[in-house]
């Protein structure tokens, strides 16, 4: 008989080192990967600029409207010095005045919308800079549980790896070289015959193949599917 509890151990051997094989093909890109933190990074950036665009204009109009506030102030000075006693000269200081009022008041409803935006701009970098400090934490919390897992798996392949030499060391060569040819075309390359048909693929097999793989020294291949077969 083919070495029947070796095969079928190899085969399990082998799937649970293509899927701890396959977590780490998953594991390796997302170590490092801190692409969604830049990515926040620069929005935070770009909204920072947009704060301090909103804080310098702001700093603009206050000197502006100060400006205007001085020459008001002097303005109304001399309207109300007694200094100036010409009707006329009189009219044309109000009218200033008044003319200075008017633009300061233009320049306050500016200032006013430049402060709304403002407060917009902040809020939605606050809001920013908090999320980023969320996914800094939680980003280093999951690097640190992917590094330990990965460190899990790959001990664990090591020792699987030594199992499946210690397995491979106990079947005949021809068989392993039987079972690695099947492999490459199907994963499970073993599969047990039930009720004279392959498990595998659901066929039935011949009369004398289903003898053959009872009795026979050799493997077996299912004439249908080409795994190796195995009696129940």
């Amino acid at each position: 008989m083919p070495a029947t509890r070796e095969l079928l151990e190899l085969q399990s051997v082998d799937g649970e080192l293509a899927v701890h094989h396959a977590r780490l093909s998953e594991i390796a890109p997302l170590l490092g990967d801190d692409s969604a933190i830049r990515a926040l990074t620069r929005r935070l950036a770009s909204e920072q600029a947009e704060v301090d665009s909103a804080l310098g204009r702001q700093q603009e109009f206050d000197s502006v409207i100060a400006g205007f506030t001085e020459r008001v102030d002097a303005a109304e000075g001399r309207l109300y010095s007694g200094v100036v006693v010409n009707p006329r000269e009189l009219q044309d200081l109000q009218a200033d005045v008044n003319m200075l009022k008017r633009q300061r008041g233009q320049q306050e409803d500016a200032l006013l919308e430049v402060m709304v935006e403002l407060d917009t701009a902040r809020g939605k970098r606050d809001a920013s800079a908090k999320e980023l400090e969320e996914l800094e934490t939680s980003w280093s919390a999951e690097q640190e549980s992917l590094s330990q897992e990965q460190r899990r798996l790959q001990a664990e392949v090591a020792d699987l790896e030594g199992q499946r030499a210690s397995v491979v060391g106990r079947i005949p060569p021809p068989e392993t070289a039987l079972y690695e040819q099947v492999r490459r075309n199907h994963p499970h390359p073993v599969a047990q015959m039930h009720n004279n048909a392959c498990n595998a693929c659901r066929v039935g097999v011949p009369m004398r193949t289903a003898q053959e793989v009872r009795t026979s020294q050799a493997p077996v291949r299912c004439p249908n599917c080409g795994r190796i077969l195995l009696p129940e």
